[in-house]
């Protein structure tokens, strides 16, 4: 009596939910929902979303170029029969697609996780991360990182700990020595540390390191096939002389496809998605043949530039007549200029996001398709130097996410989950920076006059093998130390898009798709299809051809 008395007394309120997307309900379709909802238990409200969110999908998948303003008894008894059923994978995109939840998976937040060398298992981090965490965290950075890698490593069986002895090694396999035992252990060795520059007065003399162990060394290579950088793990071969290991040979680290690691590491499904669990996700593989969705990827979408808007409203009216995108990636920087903290900056600023709302007001196709607009901060946008980086205020962009349906200030980097999907967006010039701390510089054969694709193609692979948005050194990355987490990349995401200077191209690697993204300003930008695993360079058309 109680649930019908609130049926009842609240028709009008959820009429009015489906009224506020321009659905109009014919009797029939409303006594349907009447008695549903008489069997929702002690949450009406929830059935109330769900069935709005459902009837979305529902329409959108049944036309794409029309809209069905009426709702009658079979489009319905189609929606009530799919929530009865308990589809648990249309709950899960709704999660996605149109951010039902207030913290949706759609933008999942990457919890830390620990691995526990006793129990050989990965388990949630005990305390939540600090922005003013203990001194030990920051070598704790490093420690982390040097599990993460040596567990990787180990993985595949081309290597053995020394741990194991000599006579357990399989055909083909290598003995890796710890950096604590070359010392006093004649002969050439192969190890696994962490190569950087010692920061005392010895002159920046390299030295590598592991858990227990910090060896001085001598680079005795000329150059190298693969980049190798300061603040990088090493796979490292040669032998000590007169109390300095000589390094004869550098050899990377390589990358494992994000199954393997799945399967061999024993990974738990929240690394690092969020909230979802094992059979929500395999609920969501199994509908990702039919769930497609195209996201758009711009970086240096510059404001306040006239050429950018006209280019963003060309963009913008161009998939509203052809059928919008999940979402639109737009990574800054947001101005041409560096933010300045004063009353003049704050207006400069927060002008270039007044045009952006007025010119998204107008896209009422992307809002009945539920397109996100997600916003990732670039180094010279308002907020701390540091990385992770916080979402732009509301202040600053003219309360955009407030009033424009879908429009999210997000983190930087960002995470985004497609079904089962996982995509890294990162609005950083690492690419350009990794040049900058080559320790042996790369080996080439000819010359080559403007952009170098082969290098920054290396120095792509190198990110990816790092497991690592930034291997940089920590005064180079400036980041926060206990939240290191977010900048991993293991088990690899099934595709990264860094957004900078750096000219677009792309690679895939061990199943990882990774795009450097380009200046908006040349009026080509990425779409891609995250389960068909489509990535296409497109260009703006020209409004005058």
């Amino acid at each position: 009596a109680g649930v019908a008395s609130f049926v009842t007394m609240r028709q009008s309120e959820w009429l009015r939910e489906f009224n506020a997307l321009g659905y109009c309900l014919n009797t029939q379709a409303a006594k349907l929902i009447t008695s549903f909802l008489e069997t929702c238990g002690d949450d009406p409200e929830g059935a109330v979303e769900t069935l709005v969110s459902l009837t979305k999908a529902h329409l959108n998948a049944a036309s794409k170029r029309s809209f069905q303003s009426v709702i009658d008894e079979d489009v319905m008894k189609a929606v009530i029969t799919a929530a009865v059923e308990g589809s648990a994978a249309d709950d899960a995109e709704m999660e996605v697609l149109n951010g039902e939840l207030e913290k949706e998976a759609f933008i999942f937040e990457v919890k830390p996780f620990t691995f526990n060398e006793a129990t050989k298992a990965w388990n949630p981090a005990l305390q939540a991360p600090t922005l003013f965490p203990a001194v030990s965290s920051k070598s704790k950075i490093y420690q982390d990182r040097f599990r993460i890698l040596q567990r990787r490593l180990l993985l595949g069986g081309e290597f053995a700990t020394e741990g194991l002895g000599v006579t357990s090694l399989q055909a083909g396999q290598r003995m890796l020595t710890s950096v604590a035992s070359i010392v006093g252990n004649p002969g050439r060795k192969l190890s696994f540390g962490l190569l950087r520059r010692q920061e005392d007065e010895s002159n920046g003399r390299w030295v590598i390191e592991d858990l227990h162990k910090v060896l001085p060394v001598e680079l005795a290579v000329e150059t190298g096939r693969h980049l190798v950088t300061d603040g990088s793990f090493v796979l490292f071969e040669g032998e000590m002389r007169d109390g300095v290991f000589q390094v004869c040979e550098l050899h990377p680290l390589k990358a494992i496809p994000r199954q393997v690691s799945i399967e061999k590491d024993l990974l738990p499904v929240q690394i690092p998605t969020a909230s979802m669990t094992e059979e929500q996700l395999k609920l969501l593989e199994a509908q990702e043949a039919s769930r497609d969705g195209m996201y758009v990827v711009l970086s240096e979408v510059h404001l306040d530039s006239v050429q950018v808007l006209d280019m963003l409203e060309t963009l913008f009216q161009g998939f509203e007549s052809a059928g919008p995108p999940k979402a639109y990636i737009l990574m800054g920087n947001f101005c041409s200029r560096s933010f300045v903290p004063t009353s003049q900056g704050v207006c400069a600023y927060r002008e270039g996001f007044e045009r952006l709302k007025f010119m998204l007001r107008n896209l009422e196709a992307h809002v009945m398709h539920g397109t996100r607009f997600i916003f990732i901060p670039g180094s010279r946008d308002p907020g701390p130097e540091t990385l992770p980086k916080a979402p732009l205020p509301n202040y600053l962009t003219a309360d955009l996410a407030r009033d424009i349906p879908g429009a999210v200030m997000a983190t930087n980097p960002c995470h985004v989950r497609h079904l089962s999907r996982e995509m890294v967006f990162f609005r950083h010039d690492v690419l350009r920076l990794l040049r900058r701390h080559e320790a042996v510089p790369l080996a080439r054969e000819t010359q080559v006059t403007g952009f170098d694709e082969q290098r920054y193609s290396e120095c792509a692979r190198f990110i990816l093998d790092q497991a690592h948005l930034v291997p940089l050194p920590l005064e180079e990355s400036n980041i926060l130390w206990e939240y290191d987490h977010v900048l991993r990349l293991y088990p690899l995401p099934h595709a990264v898009f860094i957004g900078g200077v750096t000219p677009q191209f792309e690679i895939n690697y061990e199943g990882c798709q990774l795009g450097s993204v380009g200046p908006f300003a040349s009026g080509s930008f990425y779409s891609f299809h995250p389960v068909q695993g489509l990535l296409d360079i497109c260009e703006v058309p020209d409004r005058a051809g």
